[in-house]
Order: structure tokens, then C-alpha cells, then sequence
């Protein structure tokens, strides 16, 4: 009887690892992200309001930065990407070869140049 006993836990705890394998391999994420702050290059501050492009050759997405200058795109199929920041009053910036795995959200930081003769605040 204690063998059966054993033999049936045994069969148990390998069943329990073969379920918890899956499992884990079902919740695998299959996308990324990426976020950063965007700021002033002369003096710093963070840029509220910035239209970011973030395209692939998969896919295109837009956002905006929030009032710190922050940005966040998450569903991202991992590639390699270029982000286009543009904002009035500043040059626009693009950046290519910023790379999305899966199941991680990178972070890439902009600063943008005041555009000639724009005045200062």
C-alpha cells in the first residue's frame, strides 16, 4: 500500500510540473513597450505636449507626452524602430534603431533643440 501511495504522490508532483510548464509558457507576452521623457535640451525641463511617431516596419503608433514629459507606448511587436518627436517652437528630432523585445519595455530619452528664433521662456 505505501508503494502505491508514493507512486501515486510521485505521479501527482509530475503531472503539477508538467501544467506549470505550460502555463508559464502560455502567459508568455509576445509584444514590448517603450517610454522616456522628453526635455529641452538647453535647459532640461521636461516637454509637455510632444506628438512622438514610434514606426516599424510592422507597425506605427502615436502618442503624446503628459505634463512631465513623459511617454509610454506599450503593444509593441519587438522590432527595430525610429521615434519622431516633433513639438512647435522646437526642431524635430527622429531616431532610428531603438529596439522592442518582448516582454519589456525599454526606455529612450529625447532632448529637443529650441528652433532658431524662437524666444525663450
Amino acid at each position: 500500500m505505501k508503494k502505491a501511495s508514493r507512486l501515486r504522490t510521485l505521479s501527482l508532483c509530475a503531472l503539477f510540473v508538467l501544467f506549470a510548464s505550460q502555463i508559464s509558457w502560455a502567459l508568455a507576452g509576445t509584444s514590448g513597450g517603450m517610454s522616456g521623457t522628453i526635455t529641452d535640451a538647453k535647459t532640461g525641463t521636461p516637454l509637455a505636449g510632444v506628438q512622438l511617431e514610434i514606426k516599424s516596419a510592422s507597425q506605427t503608433i502615436t502618442t503624446t507626452t503628459n505634463s512631465q514629459g513623459h511617454y509610454i507606448a506599450l503593444s509593441l511587436q519587438p522590432d527595430d524602430y525610429t521615434l519622431t518627436a516633433s513639438k512647435e517652437g522646437y526642431d524635430t528630432r527622429a531616431v532610428s534603431g531603438y529596439s522592442v523585445s518582448a516582454d519589456q519595455t525599454q526606455r529612450y530619452d529625447l532632448q529637443l533643440t529650441p528652433a532658431a528664433g524662437t524666444p525663450q521662456q
